[in-house]
């Protein structure tokens, strides 16, 4: 749906209490918007596949604490890793969490669609996609960068503290491995 496709000007997230459900708005650069509301459901699993994703858009220090070859190769990769990530944080620390959102954009459907999946779609050699499959067969996809992960994870936990919503500290058990052992007690 290459008619579809427009550039990401703003994203909002609010909570709507008589839906009892998050209104996810992404203003486009065609000054149009999508709209799509998010049950606490979908919620938990967008905020998981976010997490997810954070932990491999961003190459961390970590991985480069304990070299295990010590070549100019290694080092150039460990420096360039390092120029990244403060390229993208540079990236995450300039978005604007101040500005109102803009409300005189074309709704592209009638009446906010309903999200009931979401995912990370990669393509070959195209950049991973954060994807929303709504009730009526559509999907919202967005280009999963960074700085996505970090404006939509942190507008969701905003919108849930304000809906009294906890489930963003709850486990999920099938998650945890749990290692049992034995103490013994001198």
């Amino acid at each position: 749906m290459a008619q579809n496709e427009s550039a990401i000007e703003q994203i909002n997230l609010g909570f709507n209490e008589h839906e009892d459900r998050l209104l996810l708005k992404v203003g486009l650069a065609d000054k149009t918007e999508l709209a799509v509301w998010v049950t606490r459901r979908v919620c938990k699993l967008m905020y998981a596949v976010l997490q997810t994703a954070s932990h491999t858009l961003l190459p961390s220090a970590m991985q480069f604490a304990v070299p295990t070859i010590s070549t100019p190769d290694g080092k150039t990769q460990a420096i360039e890793s390092f120029l990244h990530e403060v390229a993208t944080q540079q990236k995450v620390d300039n978005l604007d969490f101040k500005s109102e959102y803009v409300v005189d954009r074309q709704a592209r459907s009638e009446q906010p669609m309903l999200a009931v999946q979401c995912t990370i779609v990669t393509a070959g050699n195209l950049p991973p996609q954060f994807e929303l499959q709504c009730s009526n067969g559509q999907s919202v996809k967005m280009a999963l960068t960074s700085e996505l992960v970090h404006a939509l994870s942190s507008m969701m936990q905003l919108a849930t503290r304000e809906a009294g919503w906890d489930l963003l500290m709850t486990i999920d058990a099938k998650q945890l491995n749990i290692i049992s052992a034995t103490q013994t007690l001198h």
